[in-house]
């Protein structure tokens, strides 16, 4: 599978970019806070784990700086959620979202997230042939 960077990149040169601003107008704390955001926010792209183990039949999903891995099983696998938000016509956020079975209880977990709906399609399409394929 390979890898979306471009919402997560965006997001980081944008804070960068007003972390810059923040040199310009003489303002360090605005400097600070948004170079802080600026770093924390790119160690977050890498953090970032969906990892599927066919010898254990799960899928392993880590999201975020803090969040522990959690393992979902393929048998309480339900299905993909995919969400897109748009302002004024424009698509603006497009995340995927895995929908499992957690004690009885549906739970629901962000695996990608991107501008397009068609690179999360073909993400969910892999995972599912992955899943089933076997």
């Amino acid at each position: 599978m390979k890898r979306d960077y471009s919402f997560a990149l965006v997001i980081s040169i944008a804070l960068a970019i007003f972390a810059g601003a923040g040199i310009w107008i003489k303002e360090m704390a605005m400097f600070w806070i948004f170079g802080i955001l600026s770093v924390l926010s790119l160690i977050s792209i890498w953090s970032k784990q969906i990892i599927i183990d066919l010898e254990r039949k799960e899928i392993i999903v880590k999201i975020g700086l803090i969040g522990k891995p959690f393992p979902i099983p393929f048998e309480d696998f339900q299905n993909f959620e995919l969400v897109r938000i748009k302002q004024y016509l424009l698509t603006t956020n497009t995340s995927l979202n895995i929908q499992y079975l957690k004690n009885g209880k549906e739970k629901s977990a962000m695996i990608a997230q991107g501008f397009t709906s068609r690179s999360m399609q073909n993400l969910a399409n892999e995972i599912d042939e992955i899943i089933h394929g076997l």
